[in-house]
């Protein structure tokens, strides 16, 4: 098994919230693990990035050169790495933000809107983590969610069961 993943966005999207939580939740099923965030000085709407290996293989960089799948919540995001995607990746494109072509390996998600529609545009982020695993499921929906209540314990219940009300959103699209 070899999954190489990028989520990226901006700065408050969530994208090291979601990507911590991947990791965390594969470290329990998968060999070796890696997550690797990269973000600027700014702490909303700046450049974020963060890249996630999970592999049944050791994992010699914690950067990868080329990824399985990206998650992409941004335009500025989908500007920088789309062109370097390969023929066999799989990018989720947040559609509400990015505007580019769809086709076999590029799956366009309205999440900010379906985040709106679900009162709060900040768990666009769990819409996209479950667009993905209904396409990969690299790890069990159910111990994402059971990770993401411990991720967000001492926060606001509701808040926390938006997320996961968006996460399971995610899996239907």
């Amino acid at each position: 098994m070899l999954e190489r993943l990028l989520i990226a966005g901006s700065g408050g999207q969530g994208v090291l919230l979601i990507a911590r939580l991947v990791a965390s939740v594969a470290v329990k099923s998968v060999q070796h693990v890696t997550f690797f965030p990269s973000y600027g000085a700014e702490v909303r709407g700046g450049a974020s990035s963060c890249h996630v290996i999970l592999s049944s293989h050791e994992i010699a960089s914690p950067l990868a050169d080329h990824f399985d799948t990206m998650i992409i919540m941004s335009k500025e995001s989908a500007d920088k790495f789309l062109p370097h995607k390969g023929k066999d990746c799989l990018a989720v494109i947040n559609s509400s933000l990015c505007c580019v072509p769809v086709g076999k390996s590029i799956v366009a998600i309205k999440a900010t809107g379906m985040a709106n529609e679900l009162g709060d545009t900040c768990v666009a982020n769990f819409i996209m983590l479950g667009a993905y695993l209904a396409r990969k499921p690299v790890v069990l929906p159910a111990d994402i969610e059971h990770g993401a209540r411990s991720a967000l314990a001492g926060r606001n219940r509701l808040l926390v069961d938006l997320n996961i009300r968006a996460f399971r959103m995610g899996l239907t699209r």
